[in-house]
């Protein structure tokens, strides 16, 4: 199922981010007959909820753009399989096929816009756009531990004791 949030148009309609289901994401893209704007994120991640306002922003900005929003999970098929490597990552579709991967410098509605404008033949709605308490709706960092580090330090920590217990004990 495809959920729209944002301030103006319909579901999946100008201004509006379709957010879109991994499973759905192929099928969603396919029916894209012009350009469309990708962001892979994770509520998880501080970056992802930095850009998302500014990306809900955006939206209002390129009404004719298609942007569409993946919530991902690490190691997921759909990261993979359109080279998204972390959160978040932004790509740039025409006619259901990658054509960019927007730059990670580039991180705000006004540097966004000046990008998409530049490489691309669309012109903006407005010259420039605010982010709105509109755009910060539903956008929120969720706490998350990392595992593995806590993993990882742990057993580092227990094989320097283990490790270095015989070496002290000869000491005295």
């Amino acid at each position: 199922a495809v959920v729209s949030t944002q301030s103006t148009g319909t579901a999946a309609g100008p201004g509006v981010v379709s957010h879109v289901g991994e499973s759905e994401l192929s099928a969603h893209l396919n029916k894209t007959t012009s350009c469309a704007l990708l962001l892979f994120y994770t509520p998880y991640c501080r970056y992802s909820m930095e850009l998302m306002p500014h990306y809900n922003a955006l939206s209002r900005l390129f009404p004719s753009l298609q942007h569409i929003a993946v919530h991902i999970n690490s190691y997921s098929s759909s990261s993979v399989q359109y080279g998204a490597v972390g959160t978040p990552t932004l790509l740039l579709f025409h006619e259901s096929k990658v054509v960019k991967k927007i730059p990670h410098t580039y991180r705000n509605v006004t540097e966004l816009h000046a990008y998409i404008s530049n490489i691309t033949d669309l012109k903006a709605a407005a010259v420039e756009v605010a982010v709105t308490e509109v755009d910060h709706a539903n956008v929120e960092l969720l706490p998350s531990l990392d595992y593995p580090l806590i993993f990882s330090v742990t057993f580092l920590s227990l094989s320097l004791v283990y490790h270095t217990s015989g070496y002290i004990s000869n000491l005295f």
